[in-house]
C-alpha cells in the first residue's frame, strides 16, 4: 500500500513469465573481449487484499511457492468482509492506495476513475503479460472484452467474469423433510410449495417434538435478497433492471411484484416463512439451515451439494454432520400461475474487476508482473496445483482416475490452513475461474455426474444494467432501495396493507425513479441496440 503523495517511482528489469531474465554488464574476457556478466533481478513486494485472510498463515506453502517462481516477496493483507467497500474508499481519499484490489461495484469504479485514482491498464499489457487470461476474457465476452469497461477509450480493469452466474442460484427444499411429511412428488408449484411450508412448520419434520421449524428462511439486506423466487413465480425480478419487448423495467415496481408480496404476507400469517428474516445476515440463514430450523432456501447450487463435487458445499456437508441422512431437491424455484419460474441471477460482468492505483502508471514493470503472477496462478496447471494441493506425495495424491487427493491429515481444512495450501490465497487471477480449467481439481470423477445433473438447474434474469454508468441511478439508488427494503417488509409482515402498493409506486417514482428509469432506457438503447 502506497501513500500517493509520496510514490518514487523506481526502474526495475522484469522477465517475461517464463523467461530467464538476464542483464549486462561490461568486463573483460578471453582475447580483451567484452562479455556479459549475470546480474540478479531486483525484488518487488507484491501487495494482495484478503478477505480469506483469517485462514492464511505467514511463510505458507503457497506463498513461499510463487515467491521463488517469480522472485517477489508477496504480502497478503486482511480484507474486511463486511465492509470492504468503504474502508477501501476511505484509504483512497486518505491517499493511501493499494497496489491492487479487485471486486468493487461499478458506481465505486466510475467514482475512482473520475477521481484520477486508478491506472490505466493497456490492453496490449494484458495480452503481453497474461495471455491466458486474455484468451479467457475472449471466450466469455467477445474479441473486445474490454469495451464496458473502458472510459474515455482507455481501459481501467482488469475484468472478473462469473461464468457461473446467469444460473447460479436455485432454491434447495430439504427431500428427507419432504419424505418425512409424506410429499413424495418434488414440489413444482406455488401451491405444491404452500403446502410444503405448512407441513414443515406443522409436522414436526425433524421430529424432535417440538414446533421448532419454518418452512422458508432467508434475509432482507438487500431488495434482490426478499424471497425472490416468489417474485420470479410472478414473472419479476425485484433490484434488477431488465428488458421487457424492448423497454427496461424494474421488478419492484412491477405490477407481479404487488401479487408476490399478496402471498408472502399470506405464508407470514401462518408462520410458514422465519419471522426473522428481517433481522438475518448471511450467517444466520446459514447456522438455521444446518442447524434445521428451516426446510427451504435460495442460494447456489454448489452449496447444496457435497464439496467433492465442485465447490462449498456447507449445506450439505456441514448439515450431514448432524443429519447423515440429510438431502436436497433443487429446482429453479416455483412455478407462478402462468408457469413462470425462476430467481434473480447473476450477471456474469458481476463487478467492476480488479483495479491497480494510479502510482502503478510509474511502475509499468511492477504491473506487468502482478499480470504474469495472476495469469500463472489462475491458469497455468503446475502453478494452480501448487498453490491449491500443495507438495505431491506428502500433501495430496493423484488418484488411479486421475482425481487430485488431498493425504490424510490434510484431508482437514485445519491442516490445510496449517501448512498454508488452499483456494483462500489470493494471488488477484484466484478471481479468474475458469472452471473448464479447473474441473480436474475441483470435481472427484466419481462426483461428476452429480455436478452436472446440480450446476444448470437455476432460471431467471439478472441486472443487464449492472456494467453501465447510469449516473441518476448512482444518485438515487440507496434512497430508493431503502424504501422498497421498508415498504416490502412492512406488507410482508401486516404493518401495511397490501394495497398500499400502488401509493409505494408512486413514491419510488417521485423520490427519482421515474429519472433513473428514463436514464436506465437511454443508456439501453446505447450499448445494446446498436
Amino acid at each position: 500500500m502506497i501513500k500517493l503523495k509520496k510514490v518514487i517511482p523506481v526502474t526495475i528489469s522484469v522477465a517475461l513469465f517464463g523467461a530467464v531474465l538476464a542483464g549486462c554488464s561490461m568486463g573483460s574476457g578471453v582475447q580483451g573481449e567484452q562479455t556479459a556478466a549475470p546480474t540478479v533481478e531486483k525484488k518487488m513486494k507484491l501487495s494482495y487484499l484478503n478477505q480469506n485472510f483469517d485462514k492464511t498463515v505467514k511463510d505458507s506453502y503457497a506463498i513461499k511457492y510463487v515467491e521463488n517462481k517469480f522472485n517477489v516477496d508477496i504480502e497478503q493483507l486482511p480484507r474486511s468482509k463486511d465492509n470492504y467497500k468503504d474502508e477501501l474508499l476511505l484509504k483512497v481519499a486518505s491517499g493511501e492506495i493499494p497496489d491492487v484490489w479487485v471486486d468493487l461495484g461499478f458506481p465505486e469504479y466510475e467514482k475512482l476513475v473520475n477521481q484520477g485514482a486508478v491506472a490505466e491498464i493497456p490492453q496490449e499489457m494484458i495480452e503481453k503479460n497474461a495471455p491466458h487470461y486474455w484468451a479467457w476474457l475472449k471466450k466469455h465476452l467477445g474479441d473486445d472484452p474490454l469495451k464496458l469497461y473502458k472510459r474515455d477509450g482507455k481501459n481501467y480493469s482488469m475484468p472478473i467474469i462469473q461464468t457461473l452466474g446467469p444460473d447460479r442460484t436455485v432454491v434447495g427444499l430439504r427431500k428427507d423433510w419432504l419424505d418425512q411429511v409424506g410429499i413424495t412428488k418434488n414440489p413444482e408449484t406455488l401451491e405444491e410449495f404452500e403446502d410444503a411450508l405448512r407441513k414443515f412448520r406443522n409436522n414436526d419434520p425433524d421430529k424432535n417434538g417440538k414446533k421448532d421449524t419454518y418452512g422458508w428462511t432467508g434475509q432482507a439486506v438487500g431488495v434482490k435478497d426478499i424471497f425472490s423466487p416468489v417474485f420470479g413465480a410472478f414473472g419479476v425480478f425485484p433490484g434488477t433492471f431488465t428488458d421487457k419487448d424492448g423497454k427496461i423495467v424494474r421488478g419492484e415496481i412491477e405490477p407481479g411484484a404487488k401479487q408476490a408480496l399478496t402471498l408472502l404476507n399470506k405464508w407470514y400469517k401462518e408462520e410458514l416463512l422465519d419471522p426473522e428474516f428481517v433481522l438475518n445476515k448471511g450467517q444466520n440463514v446459514d447456522d438455521k439451515i444446518i442447524s434445521s430450523k428451516a426446510g427451504i432456501v435460495t442460494a447456489s447450487w454448489y452449496q447444496f451439494i457435497t464439496k467433492a463435487a465442485f465447490f462449498d458445499g456447507k449445506y450439505y456437508d456441514k448439515l450431514r454432520v448432524n443429519v447423515p441422512n440429510a438431502s436436497w431437491v433443487l429446482t429453479a424455484g416455483p412455478k407462478g400461475p402462468e408457469g413462470q419460474q425462476g430467481t434473480v441471477q447473476l450477471n456474469p460482468i458481476a463487478s467492476s474487476g480488479g483495479q491497480f492505483g494510479k502510482h502503478m502508471e510509474k511502475d509499468k514493470e511492477k504491473m506487468a508482473k502482478y499480470l504474469q503472477v495472476a495469469d500463472a496462478t489462475a491458469f497455468d496447471a503446475e502453478t494452480f496445483e501448487n498453490i491449491v494441493y500443495g507438495e505431491k506425495g506428502k500433501t495430496y495424491k493423484k488418484g488411479e482416475k486421475g482425481d487430485y487427493i488431498y493425504l490424510p491429515p490434510y484431508d482437514k481444512e485445519e491442516e490445510q490452513i496449517k501448512f498454508g495450501i488452499g483456494q483462500q490465497y489470493t494471488f488477484l487471477g484466484k478471481s479468474f475461474n475458469d472452471y473448464d480449467f479447473q474441473t480436474p481439481y475441483m470435481t472427484l470423477n466419481e462426483l461428476m455426474s452429480l455436478r452436472k445433473a446440480s450446476e444448470h438447474i437455476g432460471k431467471g434474469k439478472y441486472d443487464i444494467m449492472q456494467p453501465i454508468a447510469i449516473p441518476a441511478y448512482n444518485e438515487n439508488i440507496d434512497a430508493l432501495d431503502q424504501l422498497t427494503l421498508k415498504t416490502y417488509i412492512d406488507i410482508i409482515t401486516g404493518q401495511r396493507p397490501v394495497s398500499d402498493f400502488d401509493k409505494y409506486v408512486e413514491e419510488w417514482k417521485k423520490a427519482g425513479g421515474s429519472k433513473v428509469m428514463a436514464e436506465a432506457q437511454k443508456k439501453f438503447e446505447e450499448n445494446f441496440k446498436k
